[in-house]
């Protein structure tokens, strides 16, 4: 190797490091006042576990990766106390919140979680830069890499412990490495392609989708063989590919530490059966498939219990019908271009362009094969995780769901930077640049990237009259709220109420003067009459018929006294039945699945005042029925059950409508209600 090409090796490498390292620093400018997002606890303490003990119970619906990274990453120091026996996943969230806020410090588990993330992600960015280079030179892969560095949307996500942007960066990996194996076929190309399939197993179960159209590509890849050697070429390169995934499969299994069971013992301590778990399922198919696997043990249970839980709750839906998309609420099936629209208010305008630019200035004809197939692997992924978020109801997750197609998007927006260091010319490469300064220039500012819209929703300050998911808000305005609570609600000794999605255990282990609305089922306090300060999600300033929400009603008597984006904090005293009766349905689900349950006659009578409030409240209807039920009340249980069936609000979705009208169906006159099994509340998943 000559003294020359030796230096310019170690240039490219510089410079794709110096731009993951730009991607840090940008990160940590735009994530530096948020807190922990409501899932981070839950995905950190289970890593502890995991690390620890072995055992993986906690937290099953996601696969280990980045539980592993984020666990891995605490001191010694930050205390596991044993498992406690868990029953449905809402106890085990508050077991999860009370290991980390009231028996740690959490703010030290944070700042430790985040440097782990930056680390994890960072050597993925850098992973997938090298490999851009070795495919199609080093102006693209640091195109795409600066793109990357960028967006803000991946920026709110690399210090963060949650599966969407591993998944989003493991799949772009995998495109990738298997640009390369199907270019040549090579041994490292086989290994590599194994490596990163392992970890987007281990990433999210969503991840399905996107495998599924890699595997499209490379079974196309492997049949073109056909023209250069026959069958045995076909032969030899379907040898490659099972070689690959067979080394994928062990990888995920790996990360379970290659026993089946959940704990190393034989034990499966989850907060649900797996049999009911399986059973829970609505869809048949997906029913026999995961039922067909567990009893083969093609892959290790947690595993299989979390892929039910997506199942369930992604696909099938938790009863999702209502989707808030550019102003308007549909109803029903979310529509055709709900994520198209979602990626159009989040990605920067100028990145946006520089990736359609890119697209068109591709030098299809020229492009080598590596190129080709590399591109190619990856509108397979995209296109097919596209569809698979189209087919599902859940879209509440917002831009988070759809991270795997705005990272390759970073693949076209690196053409335009190889374009235009294709030739020397300072105009063009002015041009390529642009976009990434201009993008720059525009976001830089912005205080907490995770909320960033664009210009065409609003800005982030006003992103909430347009759109309704977690791209707005996870949770992480605690910080703000507390140093607000200190300031001036303590002082006054005022009662501090909300409406506005936190942890609950952050505010008991400072503590504050946080007050639920309800303590119990034995809450009376039918009219809903408080007085103290309110947070309110600003959605909230909105109306929303299908809930019965009028913010002139609703929120009459309160005056706005501070805002902290997505949060407003109100103070007066005001009327509120139906935030009672919000909290009456919690106070009830965790009298019935965290307490054991029974007094079934109280735990009837305050359903029976939240549906009165919210009769669209499907949790509410089902755990009525259930409790008619198990008193012996069929017209009662009938009654409850057809609520949400009887408004047109908020209409239910279809499978869990066909479910409702299977167990009416069952309450015929006369039967015995001891033989009419209950109905698995939706919002338990």
């Amino acid at each position: 190797m000559s003294p020359s090409l030796d230096s310019r090796r170690w240039l490219g490498v510089a410079v794709l490091a110096f731009l993951v390292l730009l991607a840090v620093l940008r990160s940590h400018w735009g994530t530096r006042l948020d807190g922990f997002t409501v899932d981070e606890p839950w995905h950190v303490v289970a890593g502890v576990s995991y690390v620890r003990t072995g055992d993986y119970r906690l937290n099953p619906e996601h696969p280990p990766l980045v539980k592993l990274v984020a666990g891995a990453a605490q001191p010694r120091e930050f205390v596991l106390p044993p498992f406690a026996p868990l029953v449905e996943k809402s106890q085990e969230r508050d077991w999860v919140e009370d290991v980390m806020f009231l028996k740690n410090d959490s703010a030290a588990a944070q700042q430790a979680t985040r440097a782990s993330l930056w680390i994890f992600h960072g050597a993925l960015l850098l992973a997938l830069g090298l490999l851009l280079w070795r495919a199609l030179g080093l102006a693209w892969a640091a195109g795409a890499l600066g793109f990357l560095a960028i967006e803000p949307t991946v920026a709110a996500h690399l210090p963060v412990a949650m599966t969407d942007l591993p998944l989003a960066l493991t799949l772009a990996v995998a495109v990738a490495a298997a640009g390369l194996l199907l270019a040549d076929w090579r041994w490292r190309w086989v290994v590599a392609t194994g490596l990163a399939i392992g970890l987007v197993l281990g990433s999210k179960h969503s991840a399905l989708a996107g495998l599924a159209g890699l595997g499209l590509v490379l079974a196309i890849g492997a049949l073109a063989g056909w023209r250069q050697g026959g069958a045995r070429e076909v032969l030899r390169r379907t040898g490659r590919l099972m070689a690959a995934g067979v080394l994928g499969w062990a990888v995920l299994w790996a990360m379970y530490g290659f026993h089946f069971h959940a704990g190393a013992d034989g034990s499966d301590g989850f907060n649900r059966p797996m049999a009911d778990k399986i059973t829970d399922l609505n869809l048949p198919h997906w029913r026999l498939a995961i039922g067909v696997a567990d009893e083969a043990k093609l892959l290790p249970r947690a595993y299989l219990w979390g892929l039910s839980d997506t199942v369930r709750a992604g696909i099938e839906g938790r009863g999702q019908s209502s989707h808030y998309l550019w102003g308007v609420t549909y109803k029903g099936r979310p529509p055709w271009f709900t994520w198209p629209g979602v990626l159009a208010s989040k990605l920067p305008l100028a990145l946006a362009a520089m990736a359609l630019l890119g697209l068109l200035v591709l030098p299809w004809r020229t492009l080598p094969a590596t190129g080709r197939w590399l591109l190619a692997a990856a509108a397979g992924v995209g296109v097919v995780h596209l569809l698979a978020l189209a087919s599902g109801q859940g879209t509440y997750g917002g831009i988070r769901h759809a991270l795997p197609v705005v990272v390759l998007m970073a693949l076209p927006a690196g053409a335009l930077v190889a374009w235009g260091w294709r030739e020397l010319g300072t105009v063009r490469r002015v041009a390529a640049l642009a976009p990434l300064v201009l993008a720059l220039a525009m976001t830089v500012s912005e205080p907490r990237v995770w909320e960033y819209h664009n210009e065409l929703a609003g800005g982030s300050e006003d992103a909430f009259r347009k759109f309704g998911n977690e791209g707005l808000d996870l949770g992480q305005r605690w910080p703000e709220i507390k140093a607000y609570h200190d300031a001036v609600i303590a002082p006054e000794g005022a009662a501090l109420y909300s409406d506005y999605w936190f942890m609950e255990e952050q505010a008991l282990a400072v503590p504050t003067q946080y007050r639920r609305k309800v303590q119990g089922i034995d809450d009376t306090n039918v009219a809903g009459i408080y007085e103290g300060y309110f947070l309110y999600r600003a959605s909230m300033t909105l109306p929303w018929p299908e809930w019965d929400w009028d913010p002139e009603v609703a929120l009459r008597g309160l005056e706005p006294v501070a805002r902290f984006g997505y949060v407003i904090v109100y103070k007066g005293r005001r009327e509120d039945p139906m935030g009672r009766a919000a909290d009456v349905y919690q106070a009830v689900a965790e009298h019935l699945y965290k307490h054991g349950g029974g007094r079934d006659d109280v735990v009837a009578a305050r359903l029976q005042e939240a549906l009165a409030q919210m009769p669209f409240h499907l949790g509410a209807a089902v755990e009525l029925g259930n409790a008619r039920l198990r008193l012996g009340d069929v017209a009662g249980a009938r009654s409850a059950y057809a609520t949400p069936l009887r408004q047109d609000k908020a209409p239910v979705e279809p499978l869990m409508r066909a479910q409702l009208e299977a167990q009416l169906a069952r309450l015929v006159d006369g039967v015995d209600p001891a033989t009419v099994p209950p109905l698995r509340n939706p919002w338990m998943e």
